[in-house]
């Protein structure tokens, strides 16, 4: 006879990473008539913005948008840095798996290198290779047996084991424009040209108030730029935002994570009152915030089961589950020298942008580009860059574990000038994110068998110890007997009493 089990649903999301897939793109550009031919290049910029993503009908990921461009070069017959602003389009592929229960895709950008050569006095081609980090989100349904009832329950005795698992509720998304004008330092000269602009994303603070979602963060800008007068300027400034977004379905108890992308990025001389003032910058940024909510859920089912009235044959699944999530940060100082090959006079700007982590070995691989713009001996402009590998140190144990890290420069950097050029110092942090998944066998079916009539007596009362590692469940499944009848008739309040010499009385339900 089939046994009627009781069952509990639990419905939320699990996000699945696929192998990032690399994307180049190139654009030639001819120099506006109002700038001078060009005699060298000195350094090349660039920032992702991200604008489309899509899984084609062919299983396939899709990610299009443009590298935002600054060359830095020296005009001929002229003096100073001058800059060259354009976007280089893209639009590349990643292979997929074609799961059509996949939904809420995300991919994030990171610009790998980006380089310019001059084809001629007024045109050059400009170069970017990119990696790209596709993700989604998965609808899971989980039926699980908690319980026994109907006709062939009598007698059923049950082993329950209750996880607790993180999981994701949901995910959010919401795009939105952040506008503010910056004032240059009193007592210099006034802007006359941007040269470039960079700005940093870093969420600070994620909850749920009520039915909404708030978001918070800072927005990290640098401007380089040329003062009226020839004389560079750098100005650095962290902007606060925030956000909020629709949070019905979930409860204030869940847990958010957001993380943001770059649409769009333009920076400009002069204000929205004042377009010719000099003195002030304004910056206009659009980003897409996606807030992933999670929650705890409880999962209880049904590990083993018997009857002490007859025999039954059980079913079995896998049931794996995501446990012991935790969130770190790792830190590392990190110094590094750049050599320039020429003695340098000033470091003008520095940059440092990371990649995505790998674990490798107990420590988190974190690919770093390093960028100094200075001066040399000279008084010519130069540009140094660096790619290398910084190791983040972290005490996680064995066992299989679902890591994800996401690294960056948060801190000051500090150039030093060396004989052999720029040593640098600064702090990485790594923000890492585990679970430890774990399979257990729960009961999914069962049948009850009939028992052979010419089945000879079968004594009453068992006497018998508890062997090493052996527990009174399998001790009262093996008899049909009841743990609680065991733990009765042994006059004991729970199994922790029980020592390994002790002669156990074991009734026979039968």
């Amino acid at each position: 006879m089939e046994l009627k089990l009781q069952k509990a649903d639990h419905e939320y999301y699990e996000t699945l990473r696929f192998a990032p897939f690399p994307c180049e793109t190139m654009r030639e550009n001819i120099v506006p008539d109002s700038c001078g031919d060009i005699a060298r290049i000195v350094d090349t910029t660039g920032t992702v913005c991200l604008t489309g993503r899509e899984l084609t009908g062919d299983g396939r990921f899709c990610a299009s948008g443009s590298v935002e461009a600054s060359v830095l070069y020296i005009p001929e017959k002229e003096e100073g840095l001058r800059s060259l602003h354009f976007q280089i389009p893209f639009q590349c592929y990643g292979e997929g798996q074609g799961d059509d229960a996949c939904e809420n895709l995300d991919i994030r950008g990171e610009l790998r290198s980006i380089d310019t050569r001059v084809l001629n006095p007024r045109k050059v081609l400009t170069r970017a290779n990119l990696v790209l980090y596709p993700a989604m989100s998965r609808h899971v349904s989980l039926s699980v047996g908690t319980g026994v009832d109907g006709e062939g329950a009598e007698g059923v005795q049950m082993l329950r084991e209750q996880k607790q698992t993180r999981v994701a509720a949901g995910v959010r998304e919401k795009e939105f424009s952040f506008s503010e004008e910056l004032p240059l330092s009193p007592g210099r000269g006034g802007a006359e040209e941007i040269l470039s602009t960079r700005v940093d994303v870093r969420g600070t603070d994620s909850k749920l108030i009520g039915s909404k979602l708030v978001v918070k963060g800072f927005l990290s800008v640098s401007a380089l730029y040329r003062e009226t007068g020839g004389r560079l300027g750098l100005l650095q400034q962290e902007l606060p935002f925030s956000q909020i977004l629709e949070g019905n379905g979930f409860d204030e108890e869940d847990e958010c994570e957001a993380a943001y992308r770059l649409l769009s990025l333009d920076c400009r001389v002069g204000s929205e009152s004042a377009p010719d003032d000099a003195c002030t910058l304004t910056l206009s940024v659009s980003l897409c915030t996606r807030v992933t909510v999670w929650k705890r859920l409880e999962i209880e089912f049904i590990a083993d089961l018997y009857s002490t009235a007859a025999a039954v044959t059980c079913q079995t699944e896998e049931l794996e589950l995501g446990e012991d999530s935790q969130q770190n940060v790792r830190r590392q100082n990190v110094r590094e020298l750049l050599e320039t090959g020429s003695a340098v006079r000033s470091v003008v700007d520095t940059e440092i942008s990371c990649g995505c982590p790998q674990l490798e070995g107990g420590e988190w691989k974190v690919p770093v580009w390093a960028r100094c713009l200075y001066v040399d001996e000279n008084e010519a402009m130069g540009s140094v860059r660096k790619e290398f590998t910084v190791s983040v140190p972290d005490d996680l144990e064995g066992g299989q574990l679902d890591c994800r890290g996401e690294a960056a420069c948060r801190g000051d950097i500090i150039a030093n000038i060396t004989p052999e050029g720029i040593e640098l110092r600064f702090p990485i942090e790594c923000e890492v994110s585990t679970t430890r998944r774990r399979r257990y066998l729960c009961v999914c079916g069962g049948e009850t068998e009939e028992e052979a009539q010419d089945q000879g007596p079968a004594p009453s009362l068992i006497l018998r110890k508890m062997g090493e590692g052996e527990t009174l469940w399998a001790i009262a499944k093996q008899y049909r007997a009841t743990r609680e009848g065991i733990l009765s008739v042994n006059e004991l309040a729970d199994e922790s009493q029980i020592t390994p010499d002790r002669l156990l009385l074991i009734p026979r339900a039968r």
